[in-house]
């Protein structure tokens, strides 16, 4: 029970880990709202 619990563990921080590399690779954590200031002035 133990190896199946460390083994989909392992797994699921790896799906996590790539996720997050993907995200932060296509730009999902960047701030963006500096784009829209001007648009909000008006």
């Amino acid at each position: 029970m133990k190896k199946h619990l460390f083994g989909l563990s392992l797994t699921l921080g790896a799906v996590v880990l790539g996720v997050a590399y993907v995200a932060k690779k296509t730009g999902f954590f960047e701030n963006d709202s500096h784009l829209y200031d001007e648009f909000e002035s008006r």
